[in-house]
């Protein structure tokens, strides 16, 4: 918020903001409150319709029953009624006709009675006419038999013995009547003579006559009517089961409508509660049957109008916030103009820039702060432009001065700078030419090191070499000694080896052995059976013959058992014998191809190795010989060097004491010439400056 007219426009709007929001907090707060209030008093109102409503209803049936009650008392002869059955039958037949015409013309009417007391009549006795719906004509059937049934049994007698206990009009409350799927309620009157019981007549009502009303009970848009007993339990309700109690409901949740209810000088008031979740407001009534009507309506529909209004006013608010920003602008503009022209004047004057403003004549002619304003800065500009001029003025001067000592200073600086530069070129060249010395001095000693490490090394490798020759020599003469060997080794086994496969084959005569032998025992057992067979037919007499020829048999059977025994081993041995014979002559292979051909390889490679000792020993005399050589020439060298370098040194002291006070001379020189540098830098800032005003 940085604008003169933005702070105005601003503090307009905040100002016009701040009075509109009282205002329209004030008149949201009123309207709200008279239009809620005019919102609950509606639904207080249509509550109260509907209960006026259903009282009529409910006064018409009570009016219907207490007619035809007052009919029955006028006719009836009490003294007769109590002690004559005949008239009691006369009295019911008189009274039909009229008790049915009452029944037809009561709204809703689903079942009309009159019962005597059974201490004075036939526990039958009495008038019951029924109907399945409005619609349809009343039937009279045969009335409930009290014999049956006990006075306390309320459940089926109670709605006879109840009114009875009351001594006065009862309304009961609303029963699924099961026979025919109707849900009624009932009105009953107690008939009394002089304190006696005489009976009751009543009728039960389609309750559907009562709740089509509810149903027509309706508030804004989705608010809604229903029945609530006297003790807070559910009678008729869209969402909430019948006989469901209030204070039971989802854990309680509508324990405080039960409350409200139930409190008599609750009824014209609203109560708002919560009921799954979403806020709703109720009013209720008490009907003339003891039942409550219930109106309930959501809270934000209650409170819509309310809201129509509140954002109603808002929107009138933003209108007239609008209104204010734009009068806030035009009001700011014509404040803030003037003071924005001298602003423009002073930004003119900060940029160096002093010619006349083609507006400050007019601002100077306003009255006011502005005009006050406009005149002190044309004065302060006035005084800058004369301080300007005169700037101008020593500039010139400076100006001057500087050019004719910037000549001088040039021309002796140049003058020092070429002695320097060239008292420093030849320092230079000395240093450089006693740096190269030195350093070749420094490669000769390290070369002539490094040529006497050579010619030790090549005198060592010259012995090595000769160590080498010999163990060559050495190596030839021991490969050619285990050739012969291995040649004898070898010879002497090929003739065991080939003596011991001629004998192996002794083993295949044992097979013709063991063949003659089977065909011997063969032979004996064939003979041994003829024996037998002999000693047989002599009877008694060859008995011991034929013994030694079952001996003979069994003999010739076990030669054969072994001679098959001694195959399988020989068989063995065969087997073995070709094993060794195989292994034997992969042996003598292997020495043969193998073993006596590596023994010859290495008696050549003893020969190379020997030759090639040779050679690399009169290398290394070589090498020797022209190491010890290359040595003494290098050590004269260094000689020469050392030398030249002592003579270089001397002459680069004296040169450098030279360049030194030449050196000096040219720091003064360029010390005088930088503070006239910085002077000219310093006039020219000020040129600079002076330039940037605009006069």
């Amino acid at each position: 918020m940085k604008s003169i007219r933005m702070k105005i426009t601003v503090a307009i709007v905040i100002c016009s903001l701040i009075t509109a929001s009282i205002i329209s907090i004030l008149s949201i707060s009123d309207t709200r409150a008279l239009s809620n209030s005019a919102a609950e008093n509606e639904l207080v109102l249509t509550c109260e319709n509907t209960g006026e409503q259903i009282n009529a209803l409910i006064s018409r049936i009570e009016q219907s029953v207490d007619t035809i009650s007052d009919i029955a008392m006028r006719k009836m002869d009490f003294s007769k009624f109590k002690n004559d059955n005949a008239y009691v039958t006369s009295f019911t037949n008189d009274l039909l006709e009229d008790f049915t015409t009452f029944a037809e013309h009561t709204d809703g009417a689903i079942t009309a009675y009159i019962r005597y007391n059974p201490e004075f009549t036939e526990p039958t006795s009495g008038i019951f006419l029924t109907r399945n719906d409005t619609e349809s004509s009343f039937t009279s059937v045969t009335p409930t038999d009290f014999s049956m049934y006990d006075p306390s049994d309320s459940a089926h007698v109670g709605w006879y013995y109840l009114p009875v206990a009351n001594k006065a009009p009862l309304w009961m409350d609303p029963y699924l009547n099961a026979n025919i799927n109707v849900y009624m309620i009932s009105y009953v009157v107690p008939l009394y003579e002089n304190g006696t019981s005489v009976g009751i007549i009543g009728m039960d009502i389609d309750f559907a006559q009562l709740t089509s009303l509810v149903d027509e009970s309706i508030a804004f848009d989705t608010g809604y009517s229903f029945v609530v007993s006297s003790s807070g339990n559910i009678l008729y309700h869209k969402e909430i089961e019948t006989g469901t109690d209030l204070s039971q409901y989802n854990n309680g949740e509508l324990s405080n409508v039960k409350d409200f209810v139930l409190n008599p000088d609750n009824q014209g008031k609203t109560l708002e509660y919560t009921l799954n979740n979403a806020e709703k407001s109720l009013s209720f009534v008490e009907l003339k049957n003891g039942m409550k009507l219930v109106l309930t309506a959501p809270v934000e529909e209650i409170t819509a109008d309310a809201d129509a209004l509140s954002v109603q006013i808002l929107l009138f608010l933003s209108m007239g916030l609008v209104v204010a920003i734009v009068l806030g602008v035009l009001i700011g503009s014509t404040i803030a103009k003037p003071i924005k022209q001298i602003t423009d004047i002073i930004k003119q004057t900060a940029q160096l820039d002093f010619h006349k403003a083609s507006t400050i004549d007019k601002l100077m002619t306003k009255r006011d702060e502005t005009g006050i304003m406009a005149k002190a800065v044309n004065e302060m500009r006035s005084v800058l432009r004369d301080l300007v001029n005169n700037m101008e003025q020593v500039k010139d001067d400076l100006i001057d001065n500087m050019k004719r000592l910037d000549d001088i200073m040039t021309e002796n600086n140049s003058i020092s700078e070429d002695n320097s530069a060239t008292t420093q070129e030849l320092a230079a060249g000395m240093e450089e030419t006693t740096a190269s010395a030195t350093m070749i001095v420094s490669n000769i000693d390290a070369i002539q090191t490094n040529a006497e490490d050579i010619r030790e090394l090549s005198e060592r490798e010259e012995q090595e070499s000769r160590a080498i020759m010999t163990r060559a020599r050495e190596l030839r003469d021991n490969t050619n000694s285990s050739n012969a060997k291995a040649m004898d080794i070898y010879e002497h086994m090929k003739k065991r080896t080939a003596e011991a496969i001629e004998k192996s084959k002794v083993v295949a005569k044992i097979d013709e052995l063991t063949d003659n032998i089977r065909n011997i025992s063969s032979q004996t057992n064939l003979l041994a059976l003829n024996a037998n067979i002999e000693a047989a037919r002599a009877g008694d007499a060859g008995r011991g013959f034929a013994v030694v020829a079952t001996e003979i048999g069994a003999l010739a059977n076990q030669t054969f058992q072994t001679v098959d025994g001694i195959t399988e081993i020989v068989k063995d041995v065969n087997e073995a014998v070709t094993n060794m014979t195989e292994c034997i002559q992969v042996i003598m292979n292997f020495l043969d191809e193998t073993v006596v051909a590596d023994y010859n390889t290495f008696g050549q490679v003893g020969e190379r190795y020997e030759k090639d000792a040779e050679s690399f020993a009169e290398s290394m005399q070589h090498i020797y010989s022209e190491i010890t050589k290359l040595n003494h020439e290098i050590t004269e060298i260094v000689k020469a060097v050392d030398s030249v370098n002592r003579t270089i040194t001397e002459s680069a002291e004296g040169v450098n004491l030279i360049a030194e006070k030449s050196g000096d001379a040219v720091r003064k020189t360029l010390e005088g010439y930088d503070h006239l540098r910085e002077s000219e830098t310093s006039l020219n800032l000020l040129k600079e400056f002076i330039e940037k005003f605009n006069v």
